[in-house]
This record gives C-alpha cells, structure tokens and sequence, in this order.
C-alpha cells in the first residue's frame, strides 16, 4: 500500500560533504527515467527478479505492491490471478492530471512468472463503500462457498458508514464477490470489518491488510490491522461476509502490518512486515515470522518471543542484503504443482526507487523466491534475502521438487566466517580507556559512574537528519572486514517511552553519514533497530531509513559485520538477548570510508540508565 509510517524515525548529523555526484550515482538518477533492466524476463528454465507484467498494450507495469495470489478453479490449463493495490504501475501512465492509479490491477498467468494484464479490480470506487478520495489496498482472494471472494482495504469509508463522518482515515475491510478470479465484482453493502475507533474525533485504528485463512474444519479467520493498533485475527461467519466473537491480537501496534499466514505441518506460520514501505532507496521494509498451534496465536518466533509482546519477537526471515534490493514485504505464500513452497513480494530496487520523486511515488516491483522449511521454520531464498540472479521456476505440473543445495540453507551460527580479535574494551573500572573520544560535550551524570561497565545517561538530543545534537563516544576503527559487538543494559520501563529512547553502536563518517544500531524504547515497545543516514542527497529524496532486527533482552548484544565492497561497504546487523543464539538483520550500503570511527551513543529523551559491559573489535576472514 501506500506510504506507512516507520516505526521508529530517529537518526545522526552533519560532516564532510561527500560529492553530489558519487551520491547520484548511488541513488541512480534523479529523474523519473524508465530502467532499462525492469522486467527481466525468463531464461529457459530460470527467471530473474523483477517479474514481468504486461499491461494491455504489451508495455511493462513497473510496481505490484501487495500482492496477492490465487489459483483458478475447474479451468483447462494451471492459471493463476494476480492481484496487487491500488497504486500507479507505469511511468507512461500519467498525463496534465497527475498520475493513473489503477485500482487494484489484475493480471493472470500460466507459469508464475510472466503475467499478462486482465483488468482493473474496480474502474471506480465502489459507491456507498469508499469515499471519493479513498485508496483500495491490499486485495486479499479467496474461493469459498462456490465463488470467488475479494477482501480489500478501503482506506476512507464513505460518510454514511462512517462512526465520524467528515473523516479520511476511517479505515475498514471491504469484500466482493464474483462468478469469476477475473471479475466483475458485486461490492457488499456491509463492510466485514468496520472502522474502529482508537479515541476520540477522527483518531481510528489502522483497519488494513486482510488475510482469510480456513482449517481442516472449514473453519475460517480473518487477519487485518497495521502499525496504528496492531494486527487482530478474528472468526468469519459462514458466508465470509461478517465477523464474529472477539478479535485477538496477534501483532504488536507501531510494529507489524501485511499478515501473511499458512499452515505448515502442525503450525500456523504468520508473516508480517516492519518498518516503512515506502522511502525509496533507504526503504527498510523486511519480513518476520512467528509460528503458533492455532491461527489465532500466540505467534512466536525461533526463540520463544511473542510477535505482540512489549519486547516484541519476530525471526526476519526476508531482510535486503546488500545486492539491488531493498525494502522487501507485503508477501503473500503459495505450494507449486510440485509441492515447492514459494512466496510473491514487492520490493525497491535501490537504484530506480521512485516513479515520481517530487510525488513520493515509490516503485515497488514484483519479487519472487522460493522457501524451504528447515527445521520447522520457512527460509527465503536459501536465508539469503531477496534474488537477484536466475533461479529455477516453480512447476506448472506435478512432479519431484528439486531440493535447495545444503550449503544455501546455512544461515546464522552455521555460517558464521571466522574472526580474529583485534581489541576488547570491557570498562572495567566504569571509565573509558584512552582509544576513546567524545564527540560533543557530554554532562558529568553521563560520564563513568566507578562500577564495571561504562554507565551513560540518556540525553534529550538526538543525531537524525539536521537534529546533531547527541554526545558520541568514538574510537578510530581499524581497516579491513571487521566485526564490532557491544553487550549494553537500557533501562526503561517496558511501557517507555514517548520519544525514541536508545542506546548502542554508530559507525560513522561525521553526523550526517553513519549507520546505525540501537536498542530502542519507543511507543511501548522494545526493538533492535538498524539505522542508515546519507547527505547530501539529491532534492526531494530522504536522508535516513530504518530496519529492524531481532528481540532485544535485559542485556542485549549487538554485532555490526562490515565488509567492504568495490563501491563502499555493506553493514550487515545482528542482535542477541545471550551473546550465543544471534539472529541476523538486513544489510545496508554506506560509502563512509577509510577514515569511519565507531562510536557509542545514548539519546533520544532524558534520563534513563545505559550500561556498556563490553565493546570488541575482530578481524572478519573472508
């Protein structure tokens, strides 16, 4: 869908000026140009990322953002419908007006990789369902008691459905009904999931996203809800049009979206996404999963913590890393005719991010990779992020599927490089020892308090965009592929707190170029959070993005990989809540070169203790 709100917009400042040109070309063009590489097509028996998809007049639709799958019944031939939000698809389609957002396209395919268009979803927006201005989001297909079933956000409810009327983000679920996966659709005139209020005035919950689920009983729930209130699960009635009993939720507010959820063996899997959709080349969006006995949760990662918890769980199981793509979710799962597990997602290429940079417009293409499920769990593309070179296509008939060579499935402690240690900081008298500086001055409560490991105090400063106002405790870095880890202890409370209040690890040029990661307490919740920052940029693109990585603990351990590249560096995150079990993050690209200090920060409100107990430095063998 649209644009979200990150979850947590914090950030670091200003510093040499890196030349506009090396920043341009890092961006790619600023200008809305069409890439040329869009739509790689299919290579024997092998695609490439993006998928193509052919509009009407055999040009290319550029953007599928949430996409949704569904396979045809009683037709000749295997085919398949694709269904993807309301959104533009194509630099070609604008005109004096503005941009063409087709509401809800649907293409169709017979081999799960090149699609063909077949119509708009809706040519307008359903009357007495969705105000004149409303986006249709998120389709979500369903086959059920004879016909096809279309669940869909409507983002502003027409006034006479609405708690508020005059309102534009009373958000619900809307559903329609067809003899065919093509459409037309007949539009209910009740909604399945009303608005819901979260207080007074126009202040509503983020009703979006649905996702239908059926058991072997024929028993059938529905999943909706985003970052404003969280994801709810909740029983349809019978004829799928209503709701009943309690909605439960599953997924924590200010965190989760785009619930994805299937049955594998004897667990439901919920995936779900984070962060912001839709920044372009900093976008950070990536997937999560968790696992429980029943669809209605709880949903429960690899390491036991609870998808909706204050310290909230969720395993990535789809992060960027490093290669064209960024800002990979909004999934939706299927089985090929082999049995393969596959899944669908939109993504940004990093290089080509916008259709229009001054609209905000992100380009979202349509992704695909396969999942294996190893040990219970569902891994992506071998544990490796998104593809980006020729993979085997699904099968289009039954037959063997052809197994994921074993070396792609390592991931983790299984595939750790090795390392040699180059220094150890532990403050063991409370003090920092003398490689250490402070960047800015820094009041007497925040330095060393005489107790083992470093004490600071959170400051009311920050370091994000033109914000530079946080104290840095920074130390030159050694050249060469390096990791860093620290163990830090944040102590605030868990229901903490109304400014982003973290402490950990930048890696930083100057202020306005750094990466970033941090334990986070934020809105009532506690997150790993892995940050990057750039300037200049060119007008109108953004200077910061965020991701982020597994369940912070008492004690959270934090680990930065950093390996340069030709072009810069790639910074690859990692969290622990014991120093053993890790659980990787996304990679970000940075250029902060040779002379890039790492550095230990405690900002974003006033106050609460931060403890370092230890800071090292090894050696990554390639």
């Amino acid at each position: 869908m649209p644009c979200r709100r990150s979850p947590a917009p914090i950030a670091l400042a200003p510093a040499p000026a890196l030349a506009l040109a090396l920043v341009l070309a890092s961006f790619g063009a600023a200008s809305s140009a069409t890439p040329s590489d869009s739509g790689a097509a299919t290579t024997g028996a092998t695609y490439i990322n993006p998928l193509r998809l052919r509009l009407a007049d055999g040009s290319l639709a550029e953007s599928c953002a949430d996409p949704a799958l569904l396979r045809a019944r009683n037709s000749a031939a295997p085919t398949w419908y694709l269904y993807c939000t309301m959104d533009p698809v194509s630099y070609k389609e604008r005109d004096a007006s503005g941009w063409k957002f087709r509401m809800m396209p649907v293409y169709r395919s017979v081999d799960l990789v090149n699609w063909y268009f077949v119509r708009d979803a809706y040519e307008r927006r359903p009357a007495g369902i969705a105000a004149a201005r409303s986006g249709l989001w998120a389709p979500e297909p369903v086959y059920q008691n004879g016909s096809y079933t279309l669940y869909f956000t409507v983002t502003d409810v027409d006034d006479a459905l609405s708690p508020e009327p005059g309102c534009d983000n009373d958000s619900a679920i809307a559903v329609a009904t067809s003899a065919s996966p093509a459409g037309p659709w007949k539009t209910s005139e009740r909604l399945v999931v009303p608005p819901r209020r979260a207080g007074a005035g126009c202040n509503f919950h983020w009703t979006y996203d649905p996702d239908v689920v059926e058991d072997a009983a024929g028993e059938r729930w529905i999943y909706y809800g985003s970052y404003g209130g969280g994801i709810y699960v909740q029983r349809l009635a019978a004829d799928g049009l209503s709701t009943q009993g309690e909605a439960r939720r599953v997924g924590a507010a200010q965190r989760y979206e785009a619930a994805e959820v299937v049955r594998h063996g004897s667990y439901w899997y919920m995936f779900a996404s984070s962060t912001d959709c839709c920044r372009g080349p900093l976008t950070g969006y990536a997937l999560y999963v968790g696992r429980a006995t029943s669809p209605e949760g709880p949903f429960l990662d690899r390491h036991g913590n609870d998808m909706a918890a204050a310290r909230v769980g969720g395993t990535p199981v789809l992060a960027q890393n490093g290669n064209r793509w960024v800002g990979a979710g909004h999934n939706t799962v299927f089985q090929d005719a082999a049995g393969q597990w596959w899944t669908l997602y939109h993504a940004v290429d990093r290089k080509h991010g916008y259709f229009s940079v001054k609209d905000q417009l992100t380009r979202r293409p349509l992704l695909l990779d396969r999942i294996d499920w190893v040990a219970g769990w569902p891994v992506i593309n071998g544990g490796q992020g998104p593809s980006a070179s020729a993979q085997p296509v699904p099968a289009i008939r039954p037959g063997p599927s052809t197994p994921l060579p074993a070396a792609r499935v390592a991931r983790g402690a299984a595939a750790q490089p090795k390392t040699v240690p180059l220094w150890v900081e532990r403050f063991d008298d409370g003090r920092a020892g003398p490689r250490w500086r402070w960047v800015r001055p820094v009041a007497p409560a925040s330095r060393a308090s005489g107790r083992p490991g470093l004490r600071m105090l959170t400051q009311d400063a920050d370091l994000h965009v033109d914000t530079n106002s946080a104290a840095v405790l920074a130390t030159a870095l050694p050249g060469g592929d390096l990791r860093i880890e620290a163990r830090i202890r944040l102590d605030a409370p868990l229901g903490c707190c109304t400014s982003p209040v973290q402490a950990g690890l930048v890696v930083m040029r100057d202020d306005d170029n750094y990466v970033k990661l941090v334990e986070l307490a934020h809105a009532g919740l506690r997150q790993v959070e892995f940050g990057k920052e750039l300037a200049p940029v060119p007008a109108g693109y953004p200077r910061y993005g965020n991701t982020v990585v597994g369940t912070p603990g008492e004690w959270t351990w934090l680990r930065l990989d950093l390996r340069r590249v030709p072009d810069g560096e790639h910074y690859t995150a990692w969290s622990s809540q014991d120093g053993r079990a890790w659980v990787q993050g996304g990679t970000w690209t940075h250029q902060l070169g040779s002379n890039a200090r790492l550095g230990l920060v405690a900002m974003g409100g006033a106050g609460h203790a931060v403890t370092v107990g230890q800071v090292s430095v090894a050696r990554l063998k390639r």
